[in-house]
């Protein structure tokens, strides 16, 4: 939902920082890691999987806009 949202306003950038979502992977990735080390059930490492998979669509999503957003404040810049 939160994805969707922040496609429809354009605004990801401003709304989370590249740090936090970087903290955010950072856990989700250890999570999945210790899932994967200590032979937990396959619904929990399945579930990390996704977890990360949806940081990564985040953080695209947050360099996406922050470029889309750059360019069109020096397009407005300029004229």
């Amino acid at each position: 939902s939160q994805i969707y949202v922040a496609c429809q306003n354009g605004r990801v950038d401003q709304a989370l920082s590249l740090g936090f979502l970087l903290c955010w992977i950072a856990g989700d990735l250890t999570n999945f890691v210790g899932c994967y080390l200590t032979n937990q059930l396959p619904i929990q490492i399945v579930t990390a999987i996704f977890y990360v998979n949806m940081d990564i669509i985040m953080i695209s999503q947050f360099v996406y806009y922050k470029l889309k957003n750059q360019k069109t404040t020096k397009c407005k810049i300029f004229q």
